[in-house]
Parts: C-alpha cells; sequence; structure tokens
C-alpha cells in the first residue's frame, strides 16, 4: 500500500503568535501586579503559631516563577529579591525554606472559562513524568544502575480553548480508567458537551461518571467489543450504538466511526502533554508527593496562562 499522505497547514496569525511566544518570556508577565497588591497575607487562620506573613498569591507567583525559568529555590530567592529591587517595589522577599514548607498546602484552583450557555467539551488524558532516574543517554550506553520512580498526570482539557479545566496526580499504578470518575467529581455542576476519551476509559465506571452528567460519550468500544446482554445498563447504551454503527460500516468501520463523530479531537490533548514537556521539563524537583502535587498543579497554571498570550491559527493548505 502506497503511504497515505499528510495534510499540510499554515499558520494564518503567525504575528500575533509570535508575540505571544516572546511575551511567555516576560518577567513584567509573571510578576504582575495583582501578586504585589496582595503579596502579604491578610487572612487569620485558627492554626497554633505565629501567622503566615505571605499571601498564598505571593508563594504561587514564586512558584509560577520557577516553573518556568526553571529554577532551584535558593536560586528563586535571588531572582525575586532582585526583580523587587529592580522594580524599586516595597516588598520582602520570601526566604526560599518558606516557599518549600507552603508548597504542601497551597491550592491552585484551575480556570473554568465558559461563558453563559456554553457545555464543556472535554479530553482526558495522561502521561507519566521523572522522579528518580538517569537519563536517557547513561541508560542506552550502560544501562539502568539506580531504581527509577514516575508520577503520572492526568488532565481533563477543554477541547475548544486547550486549556486544562482538571487535573490530577498519582503513583504510575493508577490506570486511566480509575482517575477518570474523581477528575469528573471536580466538574460538577458544569454542563459538559462531548467528553471524549481513548480506548483506556472503555470501562463502566467511566461511561457511567459521563453518562450522569449528561455528557456525550466519545470513547471507542474495545476491537472485540459486544453488544449488552440482559438487562441493558443506561451508560452503555452509548456503547452499543458505536459497536452497531462501526459494523454496519464493514470494512475500515472503526476508522470512519472516529471521523463521523468528531474522535480525532483527541489528538490536542497529546499536542498538550507534548507542550508540557517540552517547555516544563519531563521530571518533577520535589520529592515530596504532596509538593509534587503543587509543584504539577503550578505547572498546569502556567500552560494555561500561556494559552491565554495567544495560540497559532493555522488552515489545511490545498494539495
Amino acid at each position: 500500500m502506497a503511504p497515505k499522505k499528510k495534510d499540510k497547514y499554515r499558520t494564518r496569525n503567525w504575528k500575533e503568535y509570535n508575540r505571544a511566544l516572546v511575551n511567555r518570556g516576560s518577567i513584567t508577565f509573571w510578576f504582575e501586579e495583582k501578586a504585589t497588591e496582595k503579596w502579604y497575607s491578610v487572612e487569620r487562620t485558627n492554626k497554633p503559631g505565629r501567622p503566615e506573613k505571605y499571601s498564598d498569591d505571593a508563594i504561587r507567583c514564586g512558584l509560577m516563577i520557577k516553573a518556568v525559568f526553571r529554577t532551584a529555590l535558593r536560586f528563586l530567592q535571588g531572582f525575586i529579591g532582585s526583580i523587587i529591587r529592580i522594580l524599586k517595589l516595597n516588598l520582602a522577599c520570601p526566604h526560599y525554606s518558606v516557599f518549600s514548607r507552603r508548597a504542601k498546602d497551597l491550592k491552585i484552583p484551575l480556570r473554568k472559562l465558559l461563558k453563559p450557555g456554553e457545555k464543556l467539551n472535554v479530553i482526558f488524558d495522561s502521561t507519566g513524568v521523572k522522579v528518580f532516574g538517569e537519563g536517557e543517554w547513561k541508560v542506552r550506553k550502560h544501562g539502568y544502575s539506580k531504581r527509577r520512580t514516575w508520577r503520572k498526570i492526568h488532565v481533563g482539557m477543554c477541547a475548544d480553548s486547550g486549556q486544562v479545566v482538571v487535573s490530577g496526580m498519582t503513583s504510575n499504578n493508577v490506570s486511566d480508567d480509575e482517575a477518570m470518575p474523581h477528575l469528573m467529581e471536580a466538574l460538577e455542576g458544569i454542563p459538559l458537551g462531548d467528553v471524549i476519551g481513548d480506548g483506556a476509559y472503555d470501562t463502566t465506571d467511566c461511561r457511567e461518571a459521563v453518562h450522569d452528567r449528561g455528557g456525550r460519550q466519545i470513547i471507542p468500544p474495545d476491537k472485540n467489543a459486544k453488544l449488552q446482554r440482559g438487562k441493558p445498563l443506561p451508560c452503555l447504551k452509548a456503547r452499543d450504538e458505536a459497536i452497531r454503527r462501526i459494523q454496519e460500516l464493514d470494512d475500515e468501520g472503526r476508522s470512519k466511526w472516529k471521523q463521523e463523530i468528531g474522535y480525532h479531537r483527541r489528538s490536542r490533548v497529546e499536542t498538550l502533554m507534548y507542550r508540557y514537556k517540552t517547555i516544563l521539563g519531563d521530571r518533577l524537583a520535589s520529592r515530596k508527593k504532596s509538593t509534587q502535587a503543587t509543584e504539577v498543579a503550578v505547572k498546569l497554571d502556567v500552560l494555561n496562562r500561556m494559552i491565554e498570550l495567544g495560540m497559532p491559527k493555522s488552515y489545511k493548505v490545498a494539495s
């Protein structure tokens, strides 16, 4: 068989997108005015001990700068201190140990940007990031000599805006179908449209979580999938319809069904994972699981802000 020709696309807003790429490295963008206005904490907690001096916004600002410029904690303290002096701000720089300690319990809410009356089309996927382990060159040359540890990042991405709306971090032995129902709980009360996932989400629990929230399942059934027998479950009705449609289309039925239902939008979340690892790295600097979860959430928030600056808009080039 002759190889299938790939479609070619060309960016039509290169000028705006190029400006957005430049602005990603702007210090003033990451050290914004809102952060300086809320630098010190005014909240009073019931925790024993000395009240917190710096607000969550200040700690969050510092951790975002750490993620973007890939600095160590001591480096971060000097970096932010120099920014404060250059900008002549009347602020004190937190000690590096404050960033480390506060990161354990810091909450990083991801924004859900929806206009009234809109439904959220969400794509689910996961990827692995390294905690411990050796570089690929050393492994290829001399083999493994250290224990490797991984964490899995589970995300739900808005299919329209490209932003992450829900996320979670687990150990590497948690499967995608186990994590998805918990991620769906965070979307409670949000009207759902299409919910897209690969074959790993073809389970009763995942389909039930989508069905109960009124979402449209775009999940391919297994190649050897069979129709329900006996009393059918409502959450598996969409799966039965997909199996019948694939059988009706005969040859290449699965690929044609994917085109009909819009399954190939799922590739956008693969691009998101590639963007995450290329820009922010494929490993975690933190060693404790609580701070690792915060590190992942901060990096995903960083990606969302970068996407807000501008993304490429392409058109298909006629062959």
